[in-house]
């Protein structure tokens, strides 16, 4: 059920964010709405699901951009790993958890798109990048999880109801 969904969403998700959002500017930085359902699959409960979800939606990152292939897919699937390392009862419900779960997962996204990016020959300015691109992506990140975290939740409730016991 997480191909036949995820798939579809993600490559129109690429689009979107490859179109439309590459030209919405906050102070340097812009949305990554992969990022974003990466963790917030993840979150929801498909630990498995949401490391399959980095791995295709870098993909289809990586087919759009100039960028060297594979260093989206290895970014978002490595994210989205680490974020399925907070399951537990007590998080799974806590509204900080997918607040701190984007901060730290564009600041690791992106440090590791930029190591992509330095290991594949580009000229990469750590400081220029970090403090006027990945800065501003982590506020802005942060400020729309928590609405596509509540979306997808849903979603993954309906596909994955809790089952019922007596």
């Amino acid at each position: 059920m997480t191909y036949l969904v995820g798939l579809p969403m993600l490559i129109a998700a690429a689009v979107v964010q490859s179109t439309v959002l590459s030209h919405i500017h906050f102070f340097g930085g812009t949305l990554d709405l992969i990022l974003l359902m990466t963790l917030s699959w993840t979150l929801a409960g498909d630990w498995q699901g949401g490391v399959l979800w980095g791995f295709l939606g870098g993909l289809c990152l990586d087919l759009i951009s100039g960028g060297p292939l594979g260093a989206s897919s290895l970014g978002l699937t490595l994210m989205a790993y680490l974020a399925s390392l907070t399951e537990g009862r007590f998080w799974h419900s806590h509204v900080l958890l997918p607040l701190a779960t984007v901060m730290l997962g564009t600041l690791g996204f992106h440090g590791a798109y930029l190591i992509a990016l330095f290991l594949a020959g580009q000229t990469v300015s750590w400081n220029l990048s970090l403090s006027y691109v990945t800065l501003p992506a982590i506020l802005l990140n942060t400020l729309c999880m928590l609405p596509v975290y509540q979306v997808l939740r849903r979603l993954h409730g309906v596909l994955y109801p809790a089952p019922v016991t007596i």
